[in-house]
């Protein structure tokens, strides 16, 4: 007889993470590849920061349990870098660590949301949002934007919404496509919630990592939004697993008692670093100038390979790339690009499960050579006679 599971975990594989895996084969059999499917930075923790790292194992190993919402030093320096980056003030008391954005995700999600509840947010988008909810019995209400509205979503889209949600996902920079909300219209949407007694969660956490203006934050416009960010975009420090949310008042105890329940602590070792590697901003905008000059060669390069429709990247280290022309299966076409250019690419259907078949997500997180090394790649096997769309619809 067999047992019963759950329902919740009938969620879709998360493809990018497909990907990955499928790209770490390939390297493991000894092919070359260049990567433009994964959303991680080049680099690591600035140096000095990973040295602090090595002195914290040194003089406490035991590296024990922390509060549940991270240390009140690190909590307090992330509420001094809201005044230093955007501004606005911050009470550390409003401040939890998470583990990751995606414990920030659960979080925030089990403190203001019940089963049966709906949330807005925009397609494409995040593939985890959609999952993340589902798994917990949260309904999501997608709604589509495109390049007229820069792939973000406007108060148009909003109201013409057929059903009341008790919820709303913003990101800027965006994942897939790498577009912002201008300011005024953060503030717009961010009004229209606190009219329709809508939660507004805004993921910020490529935040930093932007090109011709700097992202705003939600704060500056609402006391009710909860902000969801992560060290591990521009801050590089991606497994070490850490995040943080800045809530209202209203779900700082009911964030507390469940961070208490279901993480215990985040990782200790990870939140030293963290507060020491706010010192380096530096380094960590040097890094950013490196994504800026991978996005213009990608920029100059992809119509030269006959990619010649893509969204307006802004922020983050991503290009969302239409090929309709070329091919009717993402899917597939990333798994041929795979094997036979050597250059990896996350299929579209992750962040968009309607129109996803027909697009790609290219990540220029990487190295200045390996993207143009990419490029160059990809010149050679789509000018070279491969028609993937007949030979995909011929196998």
């Amino acid at each position: 007889m067999s047992l019963k599971i759950s329902r919740r975990s009938d969620v879709p594989a998360f493809r990018a993470l497909d990907t990955l895996r499928l790209v770490n084969e390939r390297i493991a059999d000894g092919m070359d590849i260049k990567r433009l499917e994964a959303g991680q930075p080049c680099f690591g923790a600035p140096e000095k920061a990973i040295e602090h790292a090595r002195a914290c194992l040194r003089s406490d190993p035991r590296q024990g349990y922390t509060e549940a919402i991270g240390m009140t030093r690190l909590r307090k320096r992330i509420a001094r870098y809201y005044g230093e980056q955007y501004g606005v003030e911050v009470d550390y008391s409003r401040i939890a660590v998470t583990f990751g954005s995606s414990g920030g995700f659960l979080l925030s999600f089990l403190s203001a949301l019940d089963v049966g509840d709906k949330v807005a947010m925009a397609c494409p988008g995040y593939a985890a949002y959609r999952n993340f909810l589902k798994a917990l019995g949260i309904t999501p209400v997608e709604f589509n934007v495109d390049e007229t509205t820069n792939f973000q979503p406007t108060v148009a889209h909003l109201e013409a919404l057929k059903e009341k949600v008790d919820g709303l996902i913003v990101c800027s920079p965006a994942n897939p496509s790498g577009t912002m909300l201008t300011p005024q219209q953060l503030k717009d949407i961010a009004r229209w919630c606190g009219d329709n007694g809508v939660r507004l969660f805004s993921d910020e956490v490529y935040h930093g990592v932007t090109y011709d203006r700097k992202a705003e934050t939600v704060l500056k416009f609402s006391q009710n939004a909860v902000v969801l960010n992560s060290f591990s975009k521009y801050f590089a420090m991606t497994g070490w697993r850490l995040g943080w949310l800045v809530l209202p008042e209203d779900l700082t105890d009911p964030v507390k008692r469940l961070a208490e329940n279901l993480f215990v602590s985040p990782p200790t070792l990870a939140q030293s670093v963290a507060h020491e590697v706010f010192d380096y901003r530096g380094v960590l905008d040097g890094y950013v100038d490196v994504y800026r000059a991978n996005r213009e060669v990608l920029l100059r390069e992809l119509p030269k390979a006959g990619f010649t429709r893509f969204s307006n990247p802004e922020g983050a280290f991503y290009i969302y790339v239409d090929v309709n022309d070329i091919t009717g299966d993402s899917v597939e076409f990333c798994r041929r690009m795979l094997d036979e250019a050597h250059v990896s690419a996350t299929p579209g259907l992750d962040f968009d499960t309607g129109r996803g078949h027909a697009t790609v997500r290219i990540s220029y997180a990487g190295s200045t050579a390996d993207i143009e090394e990419a490029c160059r790649r990809l010149y050679q096997w789509r000018m070279g006679g491969i028609d993937t769309k007949q030979a995909s619809a011929a196998e």
